[in-house]
């Protein structure tokens, strides 16, 4: 029976694996592109960039609380491995897009974002057992770091033979693997008579992770919608290096999320203070930053917290919800993150308009404090040392 359960996990994790790589590698490509390849092809400004940005979110924003939180197994799985194939062909198709037709791609890859995401977390975290639980999602978020190094890397080498728009085309093969590989995830279905009572927003837990995740994420999107073209203006930087400074920015992130699955934490807090401090020191120091060498230590500086930030929060979720709960916890969850990622862009593409990068960056630091505060005082009322044991 052990050998027979290892067995199974280990062919939970290579599938897990190899599908999060594939399908996070090509939909992190086109984050970070499409705000470039619609500067360069489309003429769009920051606030342009900002609208496009915030509608992708919106998008999923929708697609994950309406759509998918309230779906039972079967149909999420159907529509999962039709939203990976969607994927595919708009990575196909977009090079030939219009100014107007950018849109309609931009949708379709967000719908299938907003399937894919939410479902990938809850089958890593498919499992009673805290520890083989928590060991999964570390794996998850590593192959989530492998990926996001992967891709700009491959865009970084590849951009200094071809133009900017057969990027895209680089990623279909790799998000035609994902296809192949979705029949085989795993979809644990939620009982119904539970989950109707469920009460995701009022969870002390499910504050703490929103509390965190949102101290990152604010700075995180406009890192990844705006520091590329800021980059360029500013330093003069050829798209092949912006995309090798994405790269660098995921390796320290793969590297703090390999310390953190390895040492699985009891007391969340403890990592969730240091996550929010590095935040604030990265993002302090790009608003200092006078030269490229300032600016790159900027950014890997917030490499940490972008490692530490999302595990640490799902890990906060998942012992917060029992399993056939979590697929609502996860799915708020990562609609909350697309609300995030609605806001900050639109926001910051019409300010750095009139007070540039660096200035919007710096005003970020107070709502960090804020975001610290309120997440000390929700741990009033939990204690992480509790969740642990669940």
């Amino acid at each position: 029976m052990a050998k027979s359960k290892n067995l199974y996990i280990l062919y939970s994790i290579l599938i897990l694996v190899s599908f999060t790589f594939a399908v996070r590698s090509s939909n992190n490509a086109f984050m970070t592109t499409i705000p470039l390849f619609v500067e360069k092809y489309f003429h769009f400004n920051e606030t342009d960039v900002g609208l496009i940005a915030g509608f992708s979110s919106l998008i999923m924003f929708l697609t994950t609380l309406f759509i998918n939180s309230r779906l039972n197994s079967k149909s999420r799985r159907y529509l999962f491995i039709f939203s990976n194939v969607l994927i595919t062909i708009s990575l196909l198709l977009i090079i030939y897009s219009t100014v107007f037709s950018v849109w309609l791609y931009v949708l379709f890859i967000s719908f299938s974002a907003g399937i894919i995401m939410p479902n990938i977390i809850t089958s890593a975290g498919d499992y009673s057992d805290r520890r083989i639980r928590e060991r999964m999602m570390g794996i998850y978020t590593l192959a989530l770091s492998a990926s996001l190094i992967v891709g700009p890397t491959l865009e970084g080498l590849v951009l200094d033979y071809f133009p900017l728009k057969y990027g895209f085309l680089l990623f279909a093969p790799i998000s035609a693997i994902a296809v192949i590989l979705s029949p085989f995830m795993k979809f644990p279905e939620s009982k119904s008579e539970e989950s109707k009572d469920v009460k995701v927003f009022s969870n002390p837990g499910f504050k703490v992770a929103i509390f965190s995740i949102l101290t990152y994420n604010v700075p995180f999107a406009m890192i990844i919608y705006f520091s590329g073209i800021f980059a360029e203006q500013t330093f003069k930087m050829p798209y092949s290096i912006i995309m090798l400074l994405f790269s660098l920015l995921f390796t320290v992130s793969f590297i703090s999320r390999g310390i953190l699955s390895y040492f699985v934490p009891s007391n969340l807090w403890r990592y969730i203070k240091f996550s929010m401090l590095m935040t604030a020191i990265g993002v302090s120091v790009i608003f200092l930053s006078r030269d490229v060498l300032f600016y790159v230590i900027g950014i890997m500086l917030l490499g940490i917290p972008h490692g530490l930030t999302y595990p640490l929060s799902i890990s906060s979720i998942g012992r917060s919800f029992d399993i056939n709960k979590r697929n609502k916890a996860n799915s708020y969850f990562f609609a909350i993150i697309m609300l995030i990622n609605i806001v900050v862009p639109t926001a910051a593409g019409l300010l750095i308009d009139h007070i540039g990068f660096r200035n919007v960056m710096v005003l970020i630091v107070p709502i960090i404090i804020v975001l610290f505060i309120l997440a000390r005082r929700e741990i009033k009322f939990i204690k992480l040392n509790k969740l642990s044991e669940r």
